[in-house]
């Protein structure tokens, strides 16, 4: 919801990092980076099946980071391309949808060190999420291929990433925000997978009237 607002301050904040770093991997470029950030969230999402959710929660902000910190690297060597955006794209992607099967795994089986009773209603809840992230993934997918098909991609706005996507409730920071919540409070696990759930699914329905909208005024 507020991703583009953020980006100047994450810049910003991600500057002295960059400078730093940008240097070393003239060689290489950001795909390092991405491959660090890969491991630190696949890290996050086995210290939450373990049920270390303090080692998962620092994990997952070191895997957030390392996410910002490619682009801005790739940015700064002026090899800001389509298949590192593809890359970065995937490795969200699969810790997305790792971290909380791991905080799942954490806060019901045996072997847990979480040490609380499970709910009955993770799993079911962690379902819902998935779910949602499914349905929101095809309505995002899509609809920046209509988009580039139409030839509003992202070469025709002001945007930084590899592809054009109208804003929604839920972005990278919101992702941001309810993961860490999941794994601050696992207590309340069901609650934080049920609530994500909710409002992914919303942005993926503002996302379909969006489309809806917009291809039916072309059409006129």
């Amino acid at each position: 919801m507020i991703d583009r607002g953020l980006r100047p301050l994450k810049s910003y904040a991600l500057g002295p990092a960059t400078s730093a770093l940008a240097p070393r991997l003239a060689r290489w470029g950001a795909m390092p980076v991405t491959a660090l950030g890969l491991g630190v969230g696949l890290a996050a999402a086995v210290a939450g099946a373990a049920g270390a959710f303090g080692p998962a929660l620092w994990l997952w902000w070191g895997n957030r980071l390392l996410d910002g910190l490619d682009g801005e690297v790739a940015r700064r060597l002026g090899r800001a391309d389509d298949r590192g955006g593809y890359v970065d794209l995937i490795a969200d992607l699969v810790v997305y949808a790792l971290v909380p099967i791991g905080a799942a795994v954490g806060a019901t089986a045996p072997w847990s060190l979480h040490g609380a009773t499970p709910d009955p209603w993770t799993w079911p809840a962690a379902a819902a999420l998935l779910g949602a992230y499914y349905v929101n993934l095809g309505s995002h997918a899509y609809l920046a291929a209509l988009l580039e098909k139409r030839g509003r991609g992202a070469a025709m706005r002001p945007d930084v990433t590899s592809f054009a996507m109208p804003g929604g409730l839920v972005e990278g920071f919101e992702t941001i925000v309810l993961v860490s919540l999941m794994l601050a409070v696992p207590a309340l696990l069901p609650w934080w997978f049920g609530l994500a759930a909710v409002l992914v699914a919303v942005t993926a329905g503002q996302r379909v009237w969006w489309t809806v909208r917009t291809l039916a005024r072309e059409a006129m």
